[in-house]
């Protein structure tokens, strides 16, 4: 070999040990940062520090209840700052691990251990329960049990305590706004929210037949329009048999319901012939899919004006700008929902989520904007169809003009500055980050790709 040659030998091999070394530490650095993320101990707030704060007398705003579901590893690591978000002598906070990860439970998993010694180390005066009940399938009936379920305990088991509000939550879910500031704004929305952003006719929940007819939510309600409405016998508890055909409608999974609602609900609930359980036994018995859906919304759009308490809105303005925020091109009303003295909040969802796979939608909405992909080494899971995407800073504008009071997906394995943004304590606080209208996010490097690449 000559004198050429043998550089670049020397050459060839010096790059390829540099290539390693650097992966070995892009690694290395990857995998510190990961753990320091999920793992680094946050002091207790200086406000958690007494204990004893507000627990002898109502605090003011509203009393919180929240059920948190937790599903997979993912969603219990993702929980920690959730969890640090809504601790408060206020609140009362239920996590329901789902039966077919009961594994995450064990003393041996250190996600649930980190969970563990948060809530023991600083609650905030909060009252926390972990629990594990119900086994769910998605997209079948049981998706309604884990909630139903944490109204009953609310309503039954912690009856004493004063709380106002029912909120279940998914593990991947934050609060926009810190625990005073939710406190005084639901102190001020007295309704039951069954939608969210997702949901085509915003704050209440959208009647099956405003879908077009092939629209696959109104195709599989109807069985393609030859099915007609159910009609529901059922006995009143005066004891009279009635009747009511139920008009399906489409809201979430997610709500946030009222008190008095959630005590009628189990009460309901607790008599097998009363009009809530025959419906279910219907949906049930027919075999429809993702009821956790229609199940409370159909019911809530049934029922007494004055129980259901749905929000009162005011159709506020037209959006007739093919360049809107939220990357939609459409025009539509929005509506705004009213506080409880009249005046217009500026809120138009009460949770945002990005469901925009599907192009366009029902209602003829285009999406434009780009969006955040799961990593195939990530433990964040691809989402689902239909189901929500990953939320990042990018869509904090969108969330600002939303009004919206949680956010959902949200994950320290997808964009963990989320949870050094949220939650803030006015809405001027949210950074108004938008996605690039015309630049594309690069892929992340792969240096491990690179380096075998030049070894092949």
């Amino acid at each position: 070999m000559n004198r050429l040659g043998r550089r670049r030998f020397r050459l060839s091999i010096l790059v390829v040990v540099s290539l390693l070394v650097l992966t070995l530490v892009l690694t290395a650095n990857a995998t510190s940062e990961d753990d320091e993320v999920e793992n680094e101990a946050v002091p207790c707030p200086s406000q958690c520090l007494d204990m004893n704060l507000a627990k002898d007398k109502r605090s003011p705003g509203a009393h919180i209840f929240y059920l948190v579901l937790l599903h997979n590893e993912r969603t219990v690591q993702d929980a920690l700052p959730l969890f640090r978000s809504i601790r408060d002598p206020r609140n009362t906070v239920v996590f329901h691990v789902d039966k077919k990860a009961k594994q995450l439970l064990l003393p041996e998993n250190e996600s649930i251990m980190a969970l563990r010694r948060e809530i023991d180390s600083c609650a905030c005066g909060s009252t926390v329960r972990i629990d594990s009940v119900h086994h769910v399938e998605w997209s079948k009936w049981s998706m309604n049990l884990p909630t139903l379920w944490g109204m009953r305990i609310a309503v039954r088991a912690y009856a004493a305590i004063d709380w106002d509000v029912f909120i279940n939550l998914s593990g991947d879910t934050l609060p926009v706004y810190a625990s005073d500031a939710m406190a005084e704004t639901l102190d001020n929305l007295p309704y039951n929210f069954v939608t969210s952003r997702s949901c085509e006719t915003g704050l209440l929940p959208t009647n099956v037949y405003k879908f077009p007819s092939w629209w696959h939510k109104r195709s599989h309600y109807t069985r393609e329009g030859t099915e007609p409405d159910p009609v529901i016998v059922y006995t009143d508890k005066k004891g009279e048999t009635r009747n009511q055909t139920m008009v399906t409608h489409f809201g979430s999974q997610w709500v946030i319901l009222q008190r008095k609602f959630c005590v009628w609900l189990v009460d309901e609930m607790s008599r097998r012939d009363s009009l809530p359980s025959k419906f279910a036994d219907y949906l049930q018995m027919s075999g429809k899919l993702m009821t956790d859906e229609t199940f409370i919304p159909t019911l809530i759009m049934h029922m007494d004006p004055d129980l259901a308490q749905l929000p009162k809105l005011y159709p506020s303005y037209d959006t007739d700008d093919d360049d809107e925020e939220d990357g939609s091109d459409a025009t539509e009303t929005q509506q705004v929902v009213l506080w409880k003295n009249q005046t217009l909040s500026d809120i138009t969802d009460v949770r945002y989520e990005r469901m925009d796979e599907h192009i366009p939608t029902a209602f003829g909405r285009f999406w434009t904007q780009q969006r955040y992909i799961v990593p195939e080494d990530s433990l964040a899971d691809e989402p689902r169809a239909w189901g929500p995407y990953f939320l990042g800073v990018y869509d904090l504008a969108n969330i600002r003009k939303s009004g919206a009071l949680f956010v959902r997906k949200v994950s320290l394995h997808v964009d963990p500055n989320m949870v050094q943004l949220l939650p803030v304590s006015r809405r001027e606080e949210i950074p108004e980050i938008q996605w690039p209208i015309e630049v594309i996010v690069t892929e992340k490097p792969d240096w491990h790709r690179r380096f075998q690449e030049i070894q092949a």
